[in-house]
């Protein structure tokens, strides 16, 4: 009879001698428990975010040189009973911006203009340390410049206050003042004087102010190259977390797979006299163990095609930085100098 065919009749009485794969019995119902309980903690896992913004108001003021007076108000609960909120980063639009000092409250204790490779933002320290669900609530007021936009129908401006990709919003409300200069505003409902954009963000959201004048309403005044909003910085850093939870769970379900189908092979073949999977021209398994001709087969293989190389292979360090807040503080975005920082004169 040919090597590669197995009954109980010519494997010597192996099938007499078999005893029931007990253990392996034991380790798949294991392994599925297991399984299990990896999918039902990856998705009913829910990241919790540190912070609640509660509201996030934004108002806009244009002025006659083309600039525009922007207050900023949050009411910010600190929601994380460990790592304590300290401080606060808002993105600005460019780094063309003043502030004014009597606009700051009293629970900002000092601020800085910060500006990281284009990344401009706003640097607010606070009066003391916030945690356990504690209710920050303070605003500033800043002078923006190199807003305004001209193309072959008028001037525009096009407006995306700081967002933050680790913090919901529940509340926002931004404002633009209706002046007798403004004809129309995307998206925006007209109230008691003010083009109103309002709603809530989840992490990473934003709301884009876009918002047209008369063709003459800015004559002389300096002007900036129109870049589209690149949102390529807007990410919901909590789905994120998740979703990576769920790739890193299915990871290693599949890993566990092939664990329960080499184990499966071997409880099949106890009771068929082989399994199903096969290698090297034999059967893996036959009656719950390895089979020794396969064992044989693939042993010779191996050595028959032991690696030869006639290359070098350099040592190699993958570096994982993980970027922390250092003293506890919350960071806001913007786009990476939305406005261009160069002005243009426009030609009378």
């Amino acid at each position: 009879m040919k090597e590669g065919c197995y009954s109980p009749e010519f494997e010597d009485g192996k099938a007499e001698r078999r005893t029931f794969p007990t253990g392996k019995t034991i380790l798949l119902v294991l392994i599925l428990v297991i399984q299990i309980a990896i999918l039902f903690g990856a998705f009913s896992y829910d990241p919790q975010p540190q912070d609640v913004i509660r509201q996030y108001d934004v108002t806009v003021w244009p002025q006659e040189n083309g600039s525009l007076d922007i207050q900023y108000h949050f009411v910010w609960e600190a929601v994380d009973p460990v790592e304590p909120l300290t401080w606060i980063e808002i993105g600005m639009a460019n780094e063309n911006y003043v502030i004014y000092p009597d606009s700051v409250s009293d629970t900002i204790s000092r601020f800085s203009a910060e500006n990281e490779d284009g990344y401009v933002y706003l640097m607010l320290f606070l009066d003391r340390a916030y945690s356990g669900g504690e209710v920050l609530e303070f605003s500033f007021k800043v002078n923006q410049k190199d807003m305004l936009c001209l193309d072959n129908t008028g001037y525009f401006y096009e407006f995306v206050p700081g967002w933050f990709n680790t913090t919901p919003v529940e509340q926002y409300t931004f404002r633009w003042a209706a002046d007798e200069k403004t004809q129309s505003a995307s998206g925006a409902q007209l109230r008691d004087g003010y083009y109103v954009w309002s709603g809530s963000f989840e992490c990473g959201g934003y709301e884009m102010m876009n918002v047209r004048c008369d063709a003459d309403s800015f004559m002389g005044c300096d002007t900036v190259r129109y870049y589209p909003f690149d949102d390529s910085g807007t990410y919901n850093s909590l789905a994120e977390d998740k979703a990576g939870v769920v790739v890193l769970a299915f990871i290693l379900v599949i890993i566990l797979i092939v664990v329960q189908v080499w184990t499966v092979d071997s409880v099949v073949s106890y009771h068929r006299g082989r399994g199903f999977l096969t290698g090297y021209g034999h059967h893996v398994h036959i009656y719950g163990r390895s089979n020794p001709h396969y064992i044989r087969a693939r042993d010779k293989y191996n050595a028959a095609h032991a690696g030869r190389s006639g290359g070098r292979s350099g040592g190699g360090c993958a570096c994982a930085c993980a970027c922390a807040c250092a003293g506890g503080g919350r960071a806001g975005c913007s786009q990476k100098d939305t406005y261009a920082s160069s002005a243009v004169k426009t030609e009378n």
